[in-house]
Parts: structure tokens; sequence; C-alpha cells
């Protein structure tokens, strides 16, 4: 028997794995999108430490929510439409579409390496926040659930949001609203205590997110509410943001 026959033939990547490590790649290669995705969000994670939050109800849980939501707004949210935006006028996206990988691939490869320098980020920025505050999250997996749902809810506007931008340049302006509404969002959640949260502070942006990283953080008071109502109404909000960037997204220029 030869040697060839001998040689191990190894398994081939799953598609998505393999975008991934080439959207990294690209990311490594922008100054801009690199600072966006690095830089710029851990800083405000960190400075979120030095702020005065008497005024929310929950300060441990409120600093973590509010570290989760820039973390994201900033790292996934803007960075991202900022490179779906690169990606598309580099015609990057004309030929993902038209190669034999799953749309479902595609959109997994390009989040990911977000994604996942996100959850560094948020990572040490907790662990820094735990160090400062004397205290540690009551519920850790609740924490990666939210911190989970949103991720995709972040991934989901930025895909939305890019369908409407035509340049990197021009996502400074086209995430101007989106990233006001999830401080909106935020802060209406922040300042609600956990009891008397509604509806309405679920379904907007950030909303559920928030809510359920501060329950995840103090210890829910009321988990049918509190919990089962955060996230049946985040991810329906979630699902209806895909739903519709999936319908409005341009995968190349007009024109």
């Amino acid at each position: 028997m030869t040697s060839t026959a001998l040689r191990t033939v190894r398994p081939a990547r799953p598609s998505w794995m393999l975008l991934a490590a080439a959207e990294t790649r690209l990311i490594l290669r922008n100054r801009t999108i690199l600072l966006s995705a690095t830089l710029v969000p851990l800083v405000f994670g960190l400075a979120i430490i030095q702020f005065d939050l008497q005024a929310v109800a929950g300060v441990p849980g409120a600093m973590a929510a509010m570290q989760l939501m820039s973390l994201q707004a900033f790292g996934i949210y803007m960075t991202a439409t900022m490179a779906l935006a690169a990606r598309r006028q580099q015609l990057f996206l004309k030929r993902l579409r038209t190669s034999p990988a799953r749309t479902a691939s595609i959109v997994s490869g390009l989040s990911v390496p977000l994604v996942a320098l996100v959850m560094v980020q948020t990572a040490l920025v907790f662990a820094a926040t735990g160090a400062a505050t004397d205290t540690a999250p009551a519920q850790p997996a609740l924490l990666a659930v939210g911190f989970l749902l949103s991720s995709v809810m972040m991934v989901g506007f930025a895909f939305l949001t890019a369908a409407f931008t035509s340049s990197p340049e021009a996502a400074q302006f086209t995430t101007l609203p989106g990233f006001m509404a999830f401080v909106a969002g935020t802060m209406w959640a922040l300042t609600t205590p956990p009891a008397e949260l509604g509806i309405a502070h679920m379904i907007v942006p950030g909303g559920a997110p928030t809510a359920l990283t501060r329950a995840a953080w103090d210890g829910p008071s009321d988990w049918t509410t509190e919990i089962g109502l955060t996230l049946i109404a985040g991810a329906i909000v979630t699902t209806a943001v895909c739903m519709l960037a999936a319908r409005l997204f341009r995968w190349q220029p007009r024109g």
C-alpha cells in the first residue's frame, strides 16, 4: 500500500467557517472597520463603570446592560453595517451570492467574526464590572441567552440598515437613527423598575436584551413575567427584523 493511500484525508470545513476566516482577514486589513470593532466598543464599555447610575433601577445589572448594548451597538451593529457596505461595493457579496454557499452560511460567515470579538470584549468588560462593584451575575446562563439574543438582533438590524447604505462612509449617517433607537430603548428599560416593565418596553430596539441582562445580573424577581415575557417579545422583534432584512437587503450595488 502506497503512502498516498495511507494519507489521511481531512474533512472539508463548513463554508461558513471559510467565509468567517476570509472576513476576519478583510477586517484586519481595514483600519477604520478594525478600529470600530475593537477600540471604540471597549473604551465605551469600560467608561460606563465610571458613570453615576443611581438614577436607574438595579445599579450593577443596569451597568452590565448598558455595557452589553454599547458593545453590541458599536462592535456589531455599526461595524457590520460598514463592513457589509464595503463588501457590496467591492462586489464581494455578489460573488458570494452566486457561489454554491447557502444564504445562511454566508450570513453566518460574515457575522461570526464580529460576534466572537464582541463576546471576548464582553467577558473582559463584565469581569471589570464585577471587580468594581464586587458583584457577579446571579444567572450566568441567562446572561449568555441575553448576549445571543442581542447579537442576532444587532446582526439583523445591520443587514437591514446596510440595505439603505450605499458606501462605508455613508454608514456613519445611516446607522445614527438605529443607534439612537437602541440608546432610547436601553435607557427606557433601565429607568423602569423590573416589576413595571411591560410589552412596550420589550418591543423597542434594545429593550428586551437590556431587561434580560439586568435580570441575569441582579437576579429576576419574577421568572414568568420578567423573563418569559422578555424572551418572547425579544424573539418576536428579532425574527421580524431578520425577515425584513432578508427581504430588503441588496447583494450588489444598484445600477
